[in-house]
């Protein structure tokens, strides 16, 4: 209770001190916007919980629609699901207690307070596809309600539990993409992160059976009490694409400030706590310069039972405690904080052009380290080693199967695992070299601030990231990305 409390204490002093500034801009722009209302019962014990989800949904499309449909995640972690959530060779890691499964469920739908008819599709009734019994008409909005349940599976992944923290990502019902004429269904997929999701506002409760636990969260903390003898957290985030937690009873918590913006480094093992939280700031305050400024008041950096090294969420990162080198785990904050800019700020489709926000995300880590010289890391260094490995990736997989195709594709177009990191993280970090030494430093820094202001809140595509290159070089790009994209381009 002691913790709590203190937590209380840090709390009521800190809403004083939250800035104005950036938070007039993204209320003005979150009008427009859909709005989440969610309020969640976790059991901390059973990793059981049951959630309310109030969606007033915005029809911002040209198209009346009929139906609204809606990603369920969770699904892929069941037991019968269709695929595994990870690559097979990151069985073990991923389980580390033998395999384990989630259950999931939607119990009710409503519309305007109306049950509503549902369906269910995609590879493994993962699109719940929901009845609106009218059409909803271009700027009109519509109230949904849907009630759930799951169980977490003991899995140190985005959805599950490992010994030290809850990850609560991707957990909740959340509305399809719609574009040219259809909802994207894109199904989840061990490869990469394969989401595409719009800009919303969120308010979430949380209420938790125990006190002991401290949560980490997109968006501001905006208050902390006890209801009907639960404890219960509330967030809200306006103007984001997602909504994450992670949760642990072991957390330690530091801050500070960037600007306008309070920086978190929430932790349970790391003993270079304020090396960690000082490389977040340095990163928010290097790509805020290099791209445009980081637009909130938020920003936590979380210690996590996590997979792979890290995951990038709004206004939170999951930073991977399996990390052992303290460069390297330097190395995977900066990446996900450049993330808050290629992915949080200015959305993709993740599913089909992994490139463009992962590849971006990695070369701006050169970009980081030409500013920060004090990280003992070159841009010439990692060129060479990006090079060095990836041509000896190309051989290796030749000499044991033959062809290759070096193609910068869709996530679930890849084989396996390696094909995608390569293919995307370390031969993008090659494509974007080549054409940093093409067009030269100066204009392929404006080519990213004026990528970043012209797509700001919305989702880009590659033709998007093309012409602000274009414009800020004066030079015809297309073929220069087709070669690369295609696999054309030989690497020596």
């Amino acid at each position: 209770m002691k913790k709590v409390l203190a937590l209380l204490f840090i709390f009521v002093l800190s809403i004083g001190c939250v800035a104005c500034s950036k938070k007039d801009n993204i209320t003005e722009i979150s009008k427009n916007l859909s709005n989440y209302d969610m309020t969640i019962d976790l059991n901390t014990e059973s990793k059981t919980a049951f959630g309310v989800l109030n969606l007033d949904y915005i029809n911002s499309s040209d198209d009346a629609l009929n139906e609204l449909k809606f990603h369920l995640y969770p699904q892929f972690f069941k037991e019968d699901a269709c695929h595994l959530v990870v690559s097979s060779t990151k069985l073990n890691d991923a389980y580390p207690n033998g395999m384990s499964y989630s259950e999931f469920e939607v119990s009710r739908v409503k519309v305007e307070d109306t049950d509503a008819i549902v369906q269910y599709s995609g590879e493994y009734d993962d699109i719940l596809v929901v009845d609106l019994n009218s059409n909803l008409l271009p700027n009109n909005r519509i109230n949904i309600e849907i009630e759930f349940n799951f169980t977490l599976p003991n899995c140190e992944h985005r959805f599950g539990y490992g010994e030290n923290t809850i990850n609560l990502a991707n957990f909740y019902p959340i509305a399809c993409v719609y574009e040219d004429g259809a909802f994207d269904e894109s199904g989840y997929n061990a490869n990469g992160d394969p989401f595409y999701s719009d800009m919303a506002n969120y308010d979430v409760k949380l209420n938790l059976d125990n006190s002991n636990y401290i949560v980490a969260g997109t968006g501001e903390k905006t208050d902390i009490k006890q209801v009907n003898g639960k404890y219960q957290t509330t967030f809200n985030a306006d103007l984001v694409r997602d909504f994450a937690m992670v949760i642990s009873d072991k957390f330690e918590v530091i801050s500070d400030k960037v600007g306008d913006t309070n920086v978190e480094y929430y932790y349970f093992s790391d003993d270079f706590s304020e090396k960690s939280l000082n490389a977040g700031i340095d990163a928010i305050e290097t790509f805020s310069d290099l791209f445009g400024e980081y637009s909130y008041s938020n920003f936590s950096i979380v210690e996590s039972d996590f997979i792979y090294g890290g995951m990038e969420y709004p206004n939170l990162i999951m930073i991977s405690a399996d990390i052992e080198n303290i460069d390297d785990y330097m190395n995977v904050i900066i990446h996900e904080t450049a993330h808050q800019w290629w992915y949080g700020m200015v959305g993709n489709d993740e599913y089909t052009y992994p490139w463009l926000d992962e590849a971006l995300t990695e070369y701006s880590c050169l970009l980081f380290y030409d500013n920060n010289s004090d990280y003992n890391l070159t841009h010439s260094q990692m060129v060479d080693v990006s090079k060095s490995n990836y041509t000896l990736f190309v051989t290796v997989y030749q000499d044991v199967l033959g062809d290759l195709d070096t193609s910068m594709r869709a996530v679930d177009e890849y084989d396996t695992e390696p094909e995608y990191t390569y293919c995307t993280y370390v031969k993008g970090v090659l494509m974007y070299e080549s054409l940093y030494q093409l067009i030269g430093e100066k204009d392929f820094v404006a080519g990213l601030k004026q990528y970043f202001n012209d797509n700001k809140y919305t989702n880009a595509t590659p033709n998007d990231l093309i012409f602000a290159f274009e414009n800020s070089s004066g030079n015809e790009l297309d073929n220069f990305f087709s070669s690369w994209l295609d696999g054309k381009v030989v690497i020596r």
